[in-house]
């Protein structure tokens, strides 16, 4: 299994790593990622990935960026999104975005339609504006997204209040159901016959709407969660302080489903905190998109000018 994770340290914006070999390549940061008008926040922070069949898409703040299927940097999607973007999906010609800060998902088209943004206070979908907002507009701080063929499917942290969880219909954007005590500080969602997946960051826990609790074994800030029908993939990365989160290490582990144990345990170095990590090459029940990569792919096919070991 490969693994793709968006990291914190500012010379770099992810990681490739095999799992099995735990070979790794990088994803450099370049000078155009930066955006000076960022105050408060790190000026390059890439988080939630996804892709359609033809590119891979990283939301880093205010840009989509694009990538084709060597990871090579082609361009921008978009450069009008929102400081602090979290996780993205993507579903019907579209790349949504959750935007905590605006309290909503923000729907970038890939075929030149028209912006859209679905308002989690009104909960209605509207034209998407583009304006400047701040941290002390997030009122549930919006992180995580899942679209399945029948439902979407919201995580929200709660700003250190009890997490909860919104379903949706995927065609009516209706609410269906909500999941209420869902943890503290909840990342990624995971849909398979077994239930609904998730990180409890808070009480270091996978968690799922049958009542199972895993406890992660070791101690970290849990962020970025893959699942498959035997295996947990999860990111623990040193907790830090805002100002520090560009350094230290992080560990991806792979987490036997039946057994709970931890059959794998990658260390990625210096890459500061881990924000979000899709799999590439294996079908994931958290992002429910085909695997970008087939079976078998070997990290030496990725484009030389865009990577390194």
């Amino acid at each position: 299994m490969i693994v793709l994770a968006t990291v914190s340290a500012t010379n770099q914006i992810a990681v490739v790593l095999d799992l099995e070999s735990g070979e790794q390549r990088v994803l450099a940061s370049r000078p155009e990622f930066y955006d000076p008008a960022v105050v408060g926040r790190p000026g390059c922070r890439p988080f939630g990935i996804t892709w359609n069949s033809e590119h891979l898409f990283i939301v880093n703040n205010r840009q989509l960026l694009t990538f084709d299927r060597t990871l090579r940097y082609v361009g921008l999607q978009s450069d009008s999104l929102q400081i602090n973007t979290h996780q993205i999906a993507f579903n019907a010609g579209t790349v949504w975005v959750t935007s905590p800060w605006t309290n909503s998902l923000i729907g970038s088209s890939v075929d030149g339609r028209p912006n859209v943004e679905f308002d989690f206070m009104s909960q209605r979908m509207r034209p998407y504006e583009r304006r400047d907002t701040n941290e002390a507009n997030d009122a549930t701080h919006v992180n995580s997204i899942l679209w399945t063929a029948r439902n979407l499917i919201i995580g929200i942290h709660n700003n250190g209040k009890s997490s909860f969880i919104l379903r949706y219909g995927a065609s009516s954007m209706r609410l269906e159901a909500m999941i209420n005590d869902a943890g503290v500080a909840t990342h990624g969602l995971a849909l398979d016959g077994h239930g609904l997946h998730w990180i409890s960051t808070g009480t270091q826990q996978i968690r799922s709407d049958q009542g199972d609790r895993l406890d992660l074994k070791r101690v970290g800030f849990a962020r970025g969660l893959a699942v498959t029908e035997h295996y947990f993939v999860v990111a623990l990365s040193q907790a830090k302080p805002r100002a520090e989160r560009a350094t230290g290490d992080a560990w991806i582990q792979v987490i036997d489903r039946r057994t709970r144990d931890v059959v794998a345990e990658r260390q990625l170095e210096g890459t500061g905190e881990v924000n979000d990590l899709r799999l590439l090459d294996v079908f994931d029940y958290a992002h429910h998109v085909q695997p970008f990569w087939p079976a078998g792919t070997i990290l030496t096919t990725l484009a030389a000018t865009d990577v390194a070991s």
